[in-house]
């Protein structure tokens, strides 16, 4: 069948938005009609050249929900009409993370890079293979189906796909990574998609002050509407000392949503003794970080949170109840809907860093 998708050719170049072929699903797999996609940084990062990659040209898209349209031989698990948010991470279920509930650690799934299981693709133009992921930068996609989650049909989807990536991957820092106790002082160093479901996730673990720091007074502005309590604009003051200066000697914890050093250097020194640094944000390849000893000597803890160490199966089920609760906001965090031809222009968006998260309607 045909399905128009959004396939990146060159980095730095833009996106083509074009009609390939895609296969029926093989064994195990799924094929799923994509609803709503996101539009996240870690797309614009492979678009612009921040993130390598050596499967060109690929389908882009990662944080997505859609309908089950046909399911390949074996499956069990889901069947037509099916709706269903794709997870970042796969879920084999056999291998010793996911044995022991460390589901985004997964290492049961090895395909060759841009390719499934059998090493083969789902997507082709003229009969040249285009490489692909999950793609939910398309109409259709065939992932397999350990990269899907059945959920409740009174959602829409194109707001529950914000949970598959942005809101899991935030909340989940706070509630599953770093257990932030109620009471807690939380500081967020970037105020994007990522950022601001870390602010959603510290006001329900409970704490008591919630920092948000960036440098985009409009992301401030909506991290407040989702539950900050103190604003520090790093442009205009030094967001170290003023983070300090708000808690009394520094936060209980820290997360830097950005994937830079240097940032995750200001948010570790933002701690109080005793205090942990979250790095969240994607790092660049060959990033490194340099922490003083001392501080680390005085009980201070720096960690690494994935996938928001994300049980998708449980996870995405409650994420969806609290907002049917009004208790965790979605709509609050789409900026703008636009259709997949218009792919381009939400990159756009996020280099002049005017929007929350942009959701495709393919």
């Amino acid at each position: 069948m045909k399905s128009k998708a959004a396939v990146l050719y060159e980095p730095g170049e833009p996106v083509v938005v074009e009609q390939l072929d895609v296969q029926r699903p093989g064994p195990g797999e799924v094929m799923v009609k994509v609803v709503g996609t996101g539009v996240c940084h870690s797309d614009y990062n492979v678009v612009s050249g921040y993130r390598r990659l050596e499967t060109l040209p690929m389908v882009l898209g990662h944080e997505g929900a859609g309908v089950v349209e046909q399911v390949g031989p074996g499956v069990t698990g889901f069947s037509p009409d099916d709706h269903v948010i794709f997870t970042i991470r796969p879920m084999c279920g056999r291998c010793r993370y996911c044995t022991s509930g460390r589901w985004n650690l997964c290492t049961g799934h090895a395909p060759p890079p841009g390719r499934m299981l059998d090493g083969t693709t789902r997507f082709s133009k003229g009969g040249q293979p285009v490489y692909h992921g999950t793609s939910t930068f398309s109409q259709y996609t065939v992932v397999w189906e350990n990269l899907l989650v059945r959920v409740r049909k009174d959602v829409p989807l194109e707001k529950a796909a914000l949970v598959g990536c942005a809101v899991m991957t935030g909340v989940g820092a706070v509630v599953n990574r770093a257990k932030v106790e109620t009471g807690a002082t939380v500081a967020v160093w970037g105020c994007g998609g990522v950022g601001l479901n870390v602010v959603q996730g510290a006001l329900l673990a409970g704490a008591a002050q919630i920092i948000a720091v960036d440098v985009n007074p409009f992301k401030l502005e909506v991290a407040e509407r989702l539950g900050a309590t103190g604003f520090v604009n790093a442009k205009d003051s030094d967001a170290v000392e003023a983070v300090k200066d708000m808690t009394h000697g520094g936060v209980d914890y820290a997360f830097e949503v950005i994937g830079s050093p240097d940032t995750t250097l200001q948010a570790f020194e933002a701690t109080c003794d005793g205090g942990t640094c979250v790095l969240v944000g994607a790092p660049p390849e060959g990033g490194e970080l340099a922490i003083p000893m001392r501080s680390l000597f005085l009980d201070r803890t720096v960690m690494g949170s994935s996938a928001g160490s994300g049980r998708p199966r449980t996870d995405f089920p409650w994420l969806l109840d609290l907002y049917t609760q009004g208790r965790l906001k979605l709509d609050e965090l789409i900026t703008k809907t636009r259709p997949l031809d218009e792919v381009n222009e939400a990159f756009k968006d996020i280099e002049d860093g005017n929007v929350a998260r942009t959701v495709l309607t393919p």
